[in-house]
């Protein structure tokens, strides 16, 4: 079952009626484009061993998988119509056309794996070879 669904019980709303989040808490009000996510999920969580990323096979889909949760991002703002971001696919800081990284200004919100979020610009989640908190075995 995709996130958005999954986690519409614990925002009061049920699996049938969770598209009713989409214009309440799926969606910031700073996002000015048309499209119904304002946040996707780090893909890096969806991964299964089979597909192509750093880490494999080596997978994170439950908490107690993910080696530093206080550091990894698991949500963040969206720029596109996909319910996800997909850094796997990054190499380079201007690859991450999915994180709408300046909606706040020169700065977006990041949800962790722990819980917490932060306002950050993007070169403090992404700038390799030496950060990235968005791949659960590289966060540091």
């Amino acid at each position: 079952m995709p996130w958005e669904r999954t986690i519409a019980p614990l925002l009061g709303s049920s699996t049938v009626r969770w598209t009713n989040l989409l214009t309440g808490v799926y969606h910031c009000p700073g996002d000015k484009k048309a499209e119904p996510w304002s946040y996707g999920l780090n893909v890096y969580y969806e991964l299964g061993p089979d597909d192509d990323y750093s880490g494999k096979p080596q997978t994170w889909r439950r908490a107690s998988q993910v080696p530093k949760p206080t550091v990894t991002i698991l949500f963040a703002e969206n720029n596109s119509s996909a319910d996800h971001i997909m850094p796997h696919f990054w190499m380079v800081p201007s690859d991450a056309e999915d994180v709408d990284s300046k909606r706040h200004r020169p700065k977006a919100n990041y949800a962790f794996a722990d819980g917490h979020s932060q306002l950050l610009p993007f070169a403090r989640t992404y700038a390799p070879p030496h950060v990235d908190l968005w791949n659960p075995s590289l966060a540091q």
